[in-house]
Parts: C-alpha cells; structure tokens; sequence
C-alpha cells in the first residue's frame, strides 16, 4: 500500500507542499517527494491524530533538507 492510498501524501496539497518545499530548498521534485512521503508514513504509522501530520512532515522534511543544505556548504 503506497502512500496516495491512504489518503496521505498524493493529495492536492501534500502535492503544493512537495513542490513549495522544492522551489524553498532548492531540490528536485522527485527526491522531495520521496522524503515527505517517507516522512508523512512514519508519522502516520504512530498518530493518534491525524489532522496535523502533513505539517509535521513539512517541517520534519524543511528542516532535513536544510541541515543537509548547511553541512554541504
């Protein structure tokens, strides 16, 4: 079961939040993507609530990309 599935990260606005999270950090799409929808199941495989995950596999995934950013530079 991948994640669009379930209802998770293929919506429309996991989708926006892939793409602001691409053009934010720099990355391709494709490797953005990949990280939000890991993220978004681990969090989601523990949630009691569910309302809140894509924001905090926004900011789990932002920050992720940005430490990378920082220790490559």
């Amino acid at each position: 079961m991948n994640a669009g599935d379930r209802g998770g990260p293929a919506s429309g606005q996991d989708t926006s939040i892939v793409e602001a999270l691409a053009r934010e950090t720099g990355r391709e799409a494709v490797h953005v993507k990949e990280l939000y929808e890991r993220e978004f199941a681990k969090l989601e495989a523990t949630a009691k609530v569910r309302g809140f995950l894509s924001i905090f596999a926004y900011r789990n995934v932002r920050a992720a990309l940005s430490n990378t950013r920082t220790d490559t530079n």
